[in-house]
């Protein structure tokens, strides 16, 4: 199981990585909101463990941020030194599937974990649809109408980012900054040959039903359109 904590007390956070891996399960700590947010389009994880009081935006703003998005059925725990009824119903009417007072017993978080793990296991969040493509973001893969199309691990990337973000205008120094971790020896003209080769090998050219466009000293775009692939 993949977890995701959020949760901007380090100690507290690396104990239950600790409890948690120690049980076979891989985590990955986040100590704000922005930087789990910004992580999602790339990797969605099989369990969020969310923290209440965080810096910015808080444990409900982001738990409604999620229920809100296109990772809405992401299972989400809340940890939080909040014991009283009334929160405990506040994050649960919010969409919280479970909820842990602080001090926290290792015993305690593995069962609840691994019992809400088991309760979504039946789809797997880690593959996702954009009719006709399916992503598998574990492997890095993706099938267009049934058939597996060959993509290289920046190309997966970008298209797994551009599909998770349809309609929004994405400049080419935000590409570099985010897929390749922009370095003087990369330029732009790097992102323009990906995206050409996307368009070729996923048909980004509306004839699958999407549409990588170019916005001239802008960036790139991908639209949904009317025509869909047969």
């Amino acid at each position: 199981m993949n977890v995701f904590i959020l949760e901007d007390d380090t100690d507290q956070s690396e104990l239950m990585q600790h409890w948690l891996e120690a049980h076979n399960h891989n985590c990955q700590l986040f100590v704000d909101g922005r930087a789990f947010i910004d992580k999602l389009p790339y990797e969605q994880p099989d369990l969020v463990i969310l923290d209440w009081n965080l810096p910015g935006l808080n444990g409900l703003e982001i738990l409604n941020w999620i229920r809100s998005s296109d990772f809405h059925d992401l299972p989400v725990i809340f940890a939080t030194t909040r014991g009283h009824d009334d929160d405990l119903v506040k994050a649960l009417d919010q969409g919280a599937d479970d909820y842990l007072v602080k001090p926290i017993k290792e015993v305690e978080l593995i069962a609840r974990a691994q019992a809400l793990h088991r309760r979504h296991n039946k789809g797997n969040p880690n593959k996702r649809e954009f009719d006709p493509f399916q992503f598998d973001s574990n492997e890095h893969t993706v099938t267009y109408l049934a058939t597996p199309i060959k993509l290289t691990a920046k190309e997966f990337q970008l298209a797994f980012y551009f599909f998770n973000n349809p309609d929004r205008l994405i400049s080419r120094d935000y590409l570099l900054e985010t897929i390749w971790t922009k370095t003087a020896s990369i330029s732009t003209r790097t992102v323009d040959t990906h995206i050409s080769r996307l368009r070729k090998k996923l048909d980004l050219d509306g004839s699958s039903g999407w549409k990588l466009i170019s916005v001239y000293h802008k960036g790139y775009r991908l639209i949904k359109t009317d025509q869909g692939a047969s």
